[in-house]
């Protein structure tokens, strides 16, 4: 492991878990296409969520998402950063909002506020839920009970949205404003799922699991066998020896998909494991290209050859094509590194502040190379132009000397990359 990076789960206390799926692709694609006429589907195709129709043939990896968590860093705020960092092997990268877009395919923007209008009143609420607060299994049952048509589409939107993309709990309420939201299907369609959804994703890696502490509070809390953290007993009914810990399960809620395509495409040689598989590389987004296989991965092969490596995993950082460039739901200007190595992160990673000093100073780096390239390009265009028109030597030179102080000045770029605000 880097010697500079800290772990929120020091090596020593790593430990397996079993982690809840929220995303219930599978379940609800299954109601969904059994609910939906055949031209229905056609028109759900054609939506903001369309292209994920089929991710149902990816099987959720438990062991590969739990494997990837114990090794975020640690001294990151979930709200201050593009994305938290994990130390794969001997290098660190970052899930970023990018990463996101590439491989969902979800819109990224600013989320606009959702108003029922001058009346409070929503129609879809009124109509189908009897309680004002709503829970997916509400939802679900409306769904299928539905028999007019345009609802019966809109609700499938809606349900597909709460259940797939945002994986909420099953226990909590829906947004009902986006009950309101699909009234209008292209505002429905134009809405930055992609900014709503990484939001809901991050915060629950950022959340889960929690820490557990092997401490006691006493001996005869010892003979009770309670943990001072989770409550949880030491000996079960099955007579585990004292020392064999049983551990909750947590629960990961938004789009828990797309953090495992993220460590696929990171990790090429997961492959090699025959844990997954790819079955179409130019297909867009990227969560289309991958399949996984029946293979079971092992927590012991995934640490060793990986997460736990001492060597260079060889991480292939996610870079936008020129093609992903041009998808409309793409909103960089340009993409930037995910993967460092992890000798420049600070020794003192747990403090939040030079963590960001680290993460403003690389796109600072960006940002200066860009400003050389335009500086470099407008030389040139210069140049052309003088030649056209015979300008003087002199007020050509003079511009080119200003040009090159801003550049060597290296003012501007620090505040306006210190990290972007929360969609």
């Amino acid at each position: 492991m880097g010697s500079n990076v800290e772990l929120v789960w020091p090596e020593s206390e790593a430990y397996s878990s079993r982690v809840n799926n929220c995303s219930h692709a599978n379940s609800s694609l299954a109601v969904i296409r059994a609910k939906l006429s055949a031209e229905q589907l056609e028109q759900f195709k054609t939506s903001c969520f369309g292209h994920l129709l089929n991710i149902d043939k990816i099987q959720f990896s438990g062991q590969i998402v739990h494997g990837v968590v114990l090794r975020r860093v640690a001294g990151q705020g979930v709200k201050d950063l593009d994305g938290l960092s994990f130390l794969i092997g001997c290098d660190v990268a970052q899930f970023t909002r990018q990463d996101f877009c590439l491989i969902t395919g979800l819109r990224f923007g600013e989320v606009p506020e959702v108003s029922s209008g001058e009346s409070d009143e929503i129609r879809l609420q009124k109509r189908y839920f009897i309680d004002e607060g709503i829970t997916w299994n509400a939802l679900e049952e409306a769904f299928m009970r539905c028999t007019v048509e345009d609802d019966i589409y809109k609700l499938a939107l809606v349900y597909f949205a709460e259940l797939v993309i945002l994986g909420r709990d099953k226990h909590l309420n829906i947004n009902i404003n986006y009950l309101t939201l699909v009234e209008d299907l292209d505002a429905f369609n134009r809405y930055p799922w992609g900014s709503v959804s990484f939001d809901k994703t991050q915060d629950s890696l950022f959340s889960a699991p929690t820490k557990y502490v092997k401490s006691f509070e006493n001996e005869e809390g010892r003979r009770k066998g309670k943990s001072k953290v989770t409550g949880t007993s030491r000996r079960n009914e099955k007579g585990k020896k004292d020392g064999e810990v049983q551990r909750g399960g947590w629960s990961f809620k938004g789009f828990t998909y797309a953090l495992q395509i993220w460590v696929y495409e990171l990790i090429p040689r997961m492959g090699d494991l025959n844990y997954c598989k790819v079955v179409d590389p130019t297909a867009l987004p990227r969560i289309l290209r991958w399949r996984t296989t029946t293979a079971v991965p092992e927590m012991r092969k995934l640490n060793n050859y990986f997460f736990q490596s001492k060597e260079s995993v060889q991480l292939r950082a996610l870079c936008s094509s020129e093609e992903e460039i041009r998808q409309p739901y793409w909103s960089w200007p340009q993409d930037r590194p995910a993967v460092v190595s992890a000798e420049s992160i600070p020794s003192s990673c747990a403090d939040l502040d030079e963590l960001n000093k680290a993460v403003s100073l690389l796109r600072s780096e960006l940002f200066q190379v860009k400003r050389e390239k335009d500086v470099l390009e407008l030389k040139g265009y210069e140049e052309v132009d003088g030649m056209q028109w015979d300008e003087g030597p002199s007020n050509r030179n003079e511009g080119e000397e200003n040009e090159e102080e801003d550049i060597e000045g290296g003012e501007g770029p620090n505040n306006r990359n210190e990290g972007e605000e929360k969609e």
